[in-house]
């Protein structure tokens, strides 16, 4: 059995990249994955966008964390890592994406 792999995305403002970011990890090629997105207090539409496209994935895991360490990534990976039920994971950034092979 392949193992599972967690792609976690920690989001803070990110709503001009957020979509492509997420989209590129639900449609990797590799089939064993979760997708763990978590909002970190935007004051952006990001988490709006991110709610949205949950509704058409479910598959999608959805959290928030509080902004306690700004410009901090600290928050919402631990949130994600707590999620997280991979055997593996990575952290892409809100404002990246990934080939369908990554």
């Amino acid at each position: 059995m392949n193992p599972k792999v967690s792609i976690i995305i920690p989001c803070y403002n990110s709503e001009k990249w957020i979509e492509e970011c997420i989209m590129s990890a639900l449609t990797q090629t590799y089939e064993n994955i979760e997708v763990i997105a978590v909002d970190n207090e935007s004051t952006d539409g990001s988490l709006k966008i991110i709610n949205k496209i949950q509704e058409s994935h479910s598959e999608l895991i959805v959290s928030t964390a509080k902004n306690i360490h700004p410009y901090s990534w600290e928050e919402p990976v631990d949130t994600a890592l707590s999620l997280a039920t991979g055997d593996y994971f990575t952290i892409l950034g809100s404002d990246d994406y990934i080939e369908k092979d990554y």
